[in-house]
């Protein structure tokens, strides 16, 4: 039996205390976040209008919750991306790519009818292997 101790965070996300959820949580070295939606430091949404921000933004919340967890983009294994509108699928891909230049994560982007509000273009969520705790 594993008796590590589970790991968890949060963020300026209005949901998660409403929903019950944690942003991302660390059980030995995997390490999973939420689906992320970009907000700013307020919650507020970032960026309404810009696909490639939003894209931008979420890879970077989920970062941060990575860095409070021990570790980094470099880590991550695999991202899912739903969009309302899978024609944005060069702008999320050109975002996604700069990100992770040099440490490219298995992905797959999938079309939705809606996400949380209807200022959200993407949410992202994803999957990493933190070194050995």
């Amino acid at each position: 039996m594993n008796n590590d101790p589970i790991q968890r965070c949060f963020s300026a996300a209005k949901w998660e205390k409403a929903g019950g959820y944690c942003r991302a949580l660390r059980a030995g070295n995997i390490i999973v976040t939420s689906g992320t939606v970009a907000f700013d430091e307020d919650g507020n949404p970032y960026a309404p209008n810009d696909v490639y921000l939003q894209t931008r933004r979420c890879l970077e919340i989920i970062e941060a919750a990575l860095q409070q967890l021990g570790t980094d983009r470099t880590r991550i294994i695999a991202t899912r991306m739903y969009t309302t509108n899978v024609n944005w699928w060069p702008e999320i891909a050109k975002a996604h790519k700069a990100f992770f230049d040099g440490c490219e994560p298995t992905t797959m982007l999938l079309g939705v009818c809606a996400l949380i509000g209807p200022e959200y273009l993407v949410e992202i969520e994803a999957q990493a292997q933190a070194a050995t705790p």
